[in-house]
């Protein structure tokens, strides 16, 4: 279902297509198309935080390179503060980044090691046009003090701090160009477990200081859980779910969500057993990705409730009818729950 243009949204993802050429299986061989994203269409709104989860391979992080025009779609729109990012002229694009940045998965990477902290903080400050030396190290100051960091760090190199830190200036040098959207790509995933939690509620921190939104994309459940209020599930490229957070976590209507959640290792027996008359039937479910293609839903050949008309048609976002016993909030109010499946699993509404 393509969301309809609304100059209301921060970001618009219309019906995204991005496909990739296959390496040649034999010399003279043919190039085979491979789809990492198909007709993806999400819609978020400002000040929001958007999860999208999902496996490895599913297509997360091709999009997050396609909303921040790092690559080209075959077929459709990103509109971004109600322009199209990919049919802007370069001058253009470059004056809307400031509104636009981007926490890469890796802090030991996406830090280059001869430049100071400075230098990579204020790296963004040039798509504001030029600013005087003392400027430039006052907005510097500021950003490292938001991230908890001590303006004196920005003298020093990125060898000098360790992982957390690492990632504390790859989000001081997001937030200097006071953005609308942060798209984070797996921002934790390389960090020990022990500083994850500061890093993530230092964001949580700074979306309610700054009115940040955040396009949160992550394969780890129980992240997304703490720090979204809207999450997309994507498979093999397509987005086979939307809801709200929790209703998503209380009322998964997807076959593959539904697995996606019960393979995540449970801690507490006595919450398993308590749970398992809700996921007996969704541990049996394969979550691997289908490499078979054809005109059917992509998870029919893994999936223990397909039926012939699964095998045959692609479903799409369909609208599901709710009474969700969550608070209403002006966040979440007007976002329905939609799943992709011809046979969603028994939905229980609540008064």
């Amino acid at each position: 279902m393509i969301p309809e243009k609304n100059t209301n949204h921060l970001l618009q993802i219309r019906n995204i297509v991005r496909e990739y050429r296959l390496p040649r299986q034999q010399l003279f061989g043919t190039t085979q198309p491979f789809r990492a994203l198909d007709g993806v269409s999400l819609m978020v709104n400002p000040g929001e935080s958007f999860g999208i989860v999902g496996e490895s391979g599913c297509g997360k992080s091709t999009l997050a390179r396609t909303v921040m025009a790092l690559e080209a779609p075959q077929s459709g729109e990103i509109i971004f503060q109600g322009q199209n990012l990919h049919s802007v002229s370069t001058e253009e694009l470059r004056r809307m980044r400031h509104g636009l940045q981007m926490i890469f998965q890796d802090p030991y990477g996406s830090l280059d090691p001869r430049h100071s902290v400075e230098q990579i903080v204020a790296e963004p400050l040039s798509l504001l046009g030029k600013i005087t030396i003392e400027k430039r190290q006052e907005l510097v100051s500021t950003a490292l003090d938001n991230v908890g960091l001590s303006p004196a760090d920005a003298n020093k190199f990125p060898h000098q701090f360790s992982g957390g830190q690492r990632q504390r200036i790859a989000i001081a040098r997001a937030l200097i160009t006071k953005p609308a959207l942060i798209v984070a790509d797996e921002p934790v995933s390389a960090l020990d477990v022990s500083v994850q939690a500061q890093v993530l509620n230092l964001m949580l921190d700074l979306r309610e200081q700054h009115g940040l939104a955040y396009l949160f994309i992550s394969h780890d459940l129980s992240i997304v859980k703490h720090m979204t209020t809207k999450v997309a599930v994507m498979y093999t490229g397509k987005v086979v779910e939307t809801a709200p957070t929790i209703d998503l976590f209380n009322h998964a209507q997807h076959p593959y969500t539904r697995a996606l959640m019960a393979a995540v290792p449970r801690p507490d027996p006595f919450l398993e057993r308590s749970d398992r008359s809700r996921t007996s039937r969704s541990q049996q479910l394969d979550i691997s990705p289908d490499s078979t293609s054809g005109s059917g839903c992509s998870y029919a050949s893994r999936c223990p409730f397909a039926e012939d008309i699964c095998r045959n048609e692609n479903p799409v976002l369909q609208n599901l009818q709710t009474n969700s016993a969550m608070a209403a909030s002006k966040e979440t109010e007007q976002f329905v729950h939609q799943v992709a499946c011809f046979r969603p699993l028994d939905f229980v509404s609540s008064s």
